[in-house]
């Protein structure tokens, strides 16, 4: 009896162990990309005009539709007519001011790379 014991504590301790290994690698799978974007605009960081595509949320991701590069807003101060949204999420350390223009709303939208 003690011999099985000690097999399946082995077996156990064994599978846990895969486990344990398997669960870090599976955490780390890559999202696919939620496209088509539901907002596509210009920004301009300075360093010429650059189109990104962007989802609903106002602090979703600015990404680069030609390279994939994703910009993440830390404060938008952009205009609609007359209606102004500006918001400022945290801290600007590090975050560069862009020009934005998605064809309705214009004004300034503040990134950091990501």
């Amino acid at each position: 009896m003690k011999p099985l014991r000690t097999l399946l504590t082995v077996a156990a301790t064994a599978a846990l162990a895969l486990s344990v290994l398997a669960g870090p690698a599976a955490a780390k799978t890559p999202k696919a990309p939620k496209a088509p974007y539901t907002y596509y605009a210009t920004i301009d960081c300075g360093a010429g005009p650059v189109e990104v595509g962007s989802w609903d949320h106002l602090w979703a991701p600015l990404v680069d539709l030609e390279s994939g590069k994703k910009y993440k807003p830390v404060a938008w101060h952009v205009a609609v007519g007359e209606f102004a949204i500006d918001e400022v999420k945290r801290e600007r350390k590090h975050a560069v001011e862009c020009s934005y223009s998605d064809g309705v709303a214009t004004g300034t939208v503040t990134v950091k790379k990501a």
